[in-house]
């Protein structure tokens, strides 16, 4: 049944694909983070749905027919950045070491991820656009976390999420970090959604959404949840309203999560006995001993799940000192230490540098839209604070998961440049009219 759904769907959204390349362009991200194989069982499991939408989009692109308006084409600082990323990634996997069997998978998943993300400036270049992008995002990612905290209440919290298949979110830690991403989208549209029942929504998908970050028991994600309330109490202009919508996820969390839950989050504190935990400083170990012995280009995607990599490296200088003969091949275990042992110290710059335009692009956006006065501009003050704390997340959930090259984060990094842009164009566009 559900194959003969998408098939259908398949033949209505083929069509308006073709009609239009931002159609186009938002029909292959949204499968891309949708990943509908995950919930296909019959005829269609096999349809490669986001290859599909992405040659009508790129095709359209090159015939110049990308269905977008708005401020005139302009890559920022940030784009090159991300090109810069790209580059060194592909520097990386040609001169990584061998044999690697993973590394042409990894890349070759890695540019697919990539090439939607630096198509954005070309389809992406106004508020619509880029509050489209937003929805297909909370769409895409927000489904599953929907789904999810609907199996976790009807199972009186007994569910547990292990991760999606065929995708960038294969475990229980990968996919609470997923779902810390898109909740600062829904908490989001919660605010700015005019029509009554979609703000209902976006609500309610932003608390099942909680709730299957419990189902998930993990650690990881129950950290980036606590720093992402502690950010919107923090630095929430209504901070009654702030620390209400605080204490109602508190009071979810006491209410909802098993016993089971509570143990897994107190083991926290007792972190250096744990099993788990030292295999990832192990890990860590071994990525920063790969990223020292090649500091320009590293050893490539997934090196460190080489045996015969590990072995080698495992006992090379690092920033660790610990005994290492418990320990076999694991993956990298962080965002951080995976970037530097897949692609060196310029690759881990590179990245840092990324993550911190993040920042930067969203406060100068704050304070251009405070110095020149323009409250008609307090949309792209929100929907930055709103990316930003989408990144926080993953920032600190990613702490502790191998999600470094997660497409959605350069997604979300791309977009809050061309926020940026926007923004620019149309004061500029105000100051000239004045002048």
């Amino acid at each position: 049944m559900r194959d003969m759904v998408m098939f259908l769907a398949m033949l209505g959204m083929v069509p308006m694909a073709i009609m239009n390349g931002f159609v186009a362009f938002l029909f292959w991200g949204y499968t891309t983070v949708l990943t509908p194989a995950h919930y296909l069982y019959g005829f269609m499991l096999g349809v490669r749905f986001n290859f599909i939408f992405a040659a009508v989009a790129l095709g359209l692109l090159f015939l110049g027919k990308t269905g977008t308006k708005g401020t005139k084409l302009k890559l920022s600082a940030t784009y090159w950045l991300l090109l810069a990323f790209f580059i060194h990634a592909s520097l990386s996997t040609l001169f990584a070491l061998r044999p690697n069997p993973m590394l042409a998978i990894r890349y070759e998943d890695f540019v697919k991820g990539f090439a939607f993300t630096l198509a954005i400036p070309f389809f992406v270049r106004d508020r619509a656009g880029i509050h489209a992008l937003l929805v297909m995002l909370a769409l895409g990612l927000g489904l599953h976390g929907v789904v999810e905290g609907l199996k976790f209440i009807a199972s009186g919290g007994g569910h547990r999420m292990n991760g999606i298949g065929n995708s960038s979110l294969t475990d229980n830690n990968l996919f609470a970090v997923g779902m810390v991403i898109v909740l600062p989208i829904l908490l989001y549209f919660s605010t700015v959604f005019n029509n009554k029942y979609s703000k209902i929504a976006a609500i309610i998908g932003a608390l099942l959404t909680i709730l299957t970050i419990i189902a998930t028991n993990s650690r990881g994600g129950f950290l980036a949840l606590s720093v992402l309330g502690l950010w919107y109490f923090v630095g929430s202009r209504r901070k009654g309203l702030a620390l209400l919508g605080v204490l109602a996820g508190v009071v979810i969390i006491f209410l909802a999560a098993p016993d089971s839950w509570f143990d897994r989050v107190s083991s926290i504190q007792t972190a250096d006995e744990d099993l788990s935990f030292m295999n990832r400083v192990a890990a860590w170990k071994v990525s920063a001993a790969l990223g020292l012995a090649n500091p320009v280009f590293g050893a490539g995607f997934s090196a460190i799940q080489n045996f015969w990599i590990w072995e080698i490296y495992k006992d090379m200088p690092s920033f660790f000192s610990m005994d290492m003969s418990q320990y076999s091949t694991l993956v990298a275990h962080s965002v951080y230490f995976q970037v530097l042992g897949d692609m060196g110290f310029i690759g881990l710059f590179l990245f840092l540098a990324l993550l911190a335009s993040s920042y930067f692009n969203r406060r100068s956006i704050t304070q251009k839209i405070k110095k020149f006065d323009r409250p008609d501009l307090i949309w792209a003050r929100d929907m930055a604070d709103a990316i930003f704390l989408s990144l926080l997340g993953y920032m600190v959930g990613g702490a502790g998961v191998s999600l470094t090259y997660y497409e959605v984060v350069y997604i979300l990094i791309c977009l809050m440049s061309v926020l940026h842009t926007v923004v620019d164009a149309q004061i500029n566009n105000k100051l000239r009219t004045l002048a």
